[in-house]
């Protein structure tokens, strides 16, 4: 068997474990020696670097498997493919990989355009040519990432511009992709600071540092009965995401974020209520956030207050990550923006719950209609 290679750039594209999986493999390898062969290509070493130190620092013995490619790309693509495939690596740490495959796919397509060109409009090569990089592409990133194409940009904007403490706070949920991403635009020494700070001290700190910019408008209230329910679902109200001071006298919430505030930009936390605004462009990006926070496990749970829009994408966005919902027998009678009954809808509404209590739902909300779950 020829030394194995070891290459400085293949070893960049394998994301370091942390300090305790790497004692622990090491422990596993000492104890039930190398189980799992090392993969090579061309002698080169493309998966296994870490047993390959820890089993030459103990002399301890391994076999290889060979893998065959036709190039250095296709070596690079195998090599990204097998790590964004780790259970244990977290979407933050997928996107920079991806990216990677994102520039190598993007040079084979100009590659294979080019090539058309100089075949002519009848060949082979312009029939099949994918033109992919403002949709497909992109969206097969995101799945491999284990997120939304949302949560993907806001996650690569952290892993270009984030400070390793904004990273690591994403890693272990104590923030947010979409939060995140607002806070790597400060100076990485701010960035450190804030995330350093309690969840609700960020609120502040993020408000304070107009990192926020103003969206939507608050013109239908909730009604009381209605957050006497998800009051009960939920034991509290920590926060209303889309509100104002007339709203919250009713809601009540510890904590709520105003047009000025921007809540589609700030963190959420604990337990929400949420009556987004009901114009179409920011009921989807609120519905966006609602899901893909809870995806990032920023906040607990959430009774969420809409229209019964069961044609549309973000309705069904929502009902991805949703765990029960209440069909509202009869229109809601909501409060205008003087705190007075009014502003009856022309279509019905429901009351859909995100979180891991939906019995407790099912029971505080089955007076207002049906109640399911999903």
């Amino acid at each position: 068997m020829n030394p194995i290679i070891i290459d400085n750039e293949f070893r960049s594209l394998v994301p370091p474990p942390s300090a305790d999986e790497l004692e622990q493999l090491e422990q596993n390898i000492i104890s039930d020696g190398c189980r799992e062969p090392l993969v090579v290509w061309q002698d080169t070493l493309i998966d296994g670097h870490n047993r390959h130190s820890i089993c030459s620092k103990h002399n301890i013995p391994y076999t290889v498997a060979e893998k065959e490619f036709e190039s250095r790309e296709g070596a690079t693509l195998w090599i990204i493919d097998n790590q964004v495939g780790r259970r244990n690596l977290q979407p933050i740490d997928r996107v920079p990989l991806l990216e990677k495959k994102r520039a190598i796919l993007r040079a084979q397509a100009a590659e294979r355009k080019m090539a058309s060109l100089l075949r002519g409009p009848e060949s082979p090569v312009a029939v099949n040519l994918p033109e992919r990089e403002n949709g497909e592409v992109n969206e097969s990133l995101a799945s491999q990432a284990g997120v939304s194409r949302k949560t993907y940009e806001h996650l690569k904007d952290v892993a270009e511009n984030g400070a390793e403490e904004l990273k690591q706070a994403v890693r272990e949920k104590r923030i947010g992709a979409s939060t995140a991403a607002e806070l790597s635009t400060l100076p990485k020494e701010e960035q450190a600071a804030l995330v350093a700070l309690p969840k609700k001290e960020i609120v502040e700190a993020v408000k304070k540092s107009h990192v926020s910019n103003a969206t939507g408008e608050f013109e239908w209230y909730s009604p009381h009965n209605l957050i006497a329910s998800g009051l009960a679902c939920m034991g509290s109200i920590d926060l209303d995401p889309a509100s104002c001071a007339v709203a919250n006298e009713n809601v009540k919430a510890a904590e709520y974020y105003t047009k000025e505030d921007d809540g589609l930009k700030n963190v959420w936390f604990g337990n929400v209520w949420l009556n987004p605004p009901y114009a179409s462009s920011l009921i989807r990006e609120f519905a966006e956030m609602a899901a893909s926070k809870y995806e990032e496990g920023e906040y607990e749970q959430a009774c969420i207050l809409v229209n019964n829009a069961t044609d549309t994408n973000w309705f069904h966005r929502l009902l991805e990550v949703a765990s029960a919902i209440c069909l509202i027998k009869g229109r809601v009678r909501f409060i205008d923006r003087h705190g007075n009954p009014g502003g009856i809808p022309l279509q019905g509404q429901v009351v859909i719950y995100i979180g891991k209590q939906p019995k407790s739902f099912l029971e505080a909300f089955r007076e207002h209609g049906r109640a399911i779950l999903l």
